[in-house]
């Protein structure tokens, strides 16, 4: 028996008169940093998958804020630790999402992820989502499950669902990305012979409503209701990247100088759309 424990404890109790009330944080500092020096992740990640339970002393140190910051720094730098995943979703389940939102490392950690989000705000959350693709595509995939389940509940999951994905078209380099993972979740595929897709891809991309791809667009979706045949999901031409440039192009001489005002036969077509988009 060495004594280590009651040893430090003593040690902590003479220094406290010497040095005031900053010595806990010191001491606490001193301690952080050699836990994360010593830290070895194959270590802990053998021992930890020989029982699958979380060490007694990862236990002892959730409820303590300080102690939480090393385990996110440690997981900052070993993302891909089992046993530190473990205690980021263990931190979860314990009620402490909050600081958990600010990881670069919480897209590999979806099962966690996925539990914090919700519990931000709206530009938080913005925020958080589009750090990085992988955490988009995680977002936009929850979401979008969660609308299928509510229907027509889902209003306001579908506004935040929107504003996720207008922050990704106008701030992220690859808008096409955004274009892809959309089209994706409504189960098509841009180039995939669908003329309706591309269209809606390029009028995203562009942020215009050329002639062509309105065209394209009601020849699909006016064409399957006057034949009866299964038209292209009509929330493609409901996402706002898609049916404001429409808009804009029909109105946009009202407010624009700039816009030139369609031929009526034009117009027509695009009213339609806009009107069947409304539906």
């Amino acid at each position: 028996y060495e004594g280590l424990a009651a040893m430090t404890n003593m040690m902590s109790s003479n220094l406290g008169p010497v040095y005031g009330p900053g010595i806990n944080s010191a001491i606490s500092e001193a301690v952080n940093h050699k836990i994360i020096e010593s830290f070895d992740p194959q270590v802990a990640d053998s021992k930890y998958n020989e029982t699958e339970q979380l060490p007694e002393y990862i236990e002892a140190m959730i409820p303590h804020q300080v102690w939480r910051k090393t385990i996110y720094l440690l997981s900052e730098w070993y993302p891909s630790s089992t046993m530190l995943s473990a205690a980021l979703q263990h931190i979860a389940d314990q009620g402490y999402q909050a600081g958990m939102m600010s990881l670069s490392s919480a897209p590999q950690h979806t099962h966690t992820y996925s539990i914090c989000y919700w519990l931000n705000k709206l530009e938080e959350l913005i925020t958080a989502v589009c750090r990085r693709e992988q955490t988009y595509l995680v977002a936009r995939y929850i979401f979008h499950g969660v609308q299928q389940k509510l229907g027509a509940k889902a209003a306001g999951i579908r506004r935040i669902d929107d504003e996720l994905e207008t922050y990704m078209l106008d701030n992220y380099k690859c808008p096409q990305l955004a274009i892809n993972i959309q089209l994706l979740l409504s189960g098509l595929v841009v180039g995939g012979g669908n003329s309706a897709v591309d269209a809606a891809a390029s009028i995203i991309q562009e942020e215009y409503a050329a002639t062509g791809d309105v065209a394209s667009l009601y020849n699909e979706y006016h064409g399957a209701v006057v034949s009866g045949k299964l038209a292209p999901p009509v929330n493609i031409l409901r996402n706002g990247c898609v049916l404001h440039p429409i808009i804009e192009q029909v109105f946009g001489h009202l407010w624009d100088m700039t816009v030139q005002k369609l031929r009526p036969e034009l117009a027509n077509i695009y009213i339609w759309l806009i009107a069947y988009a409304a539906l």
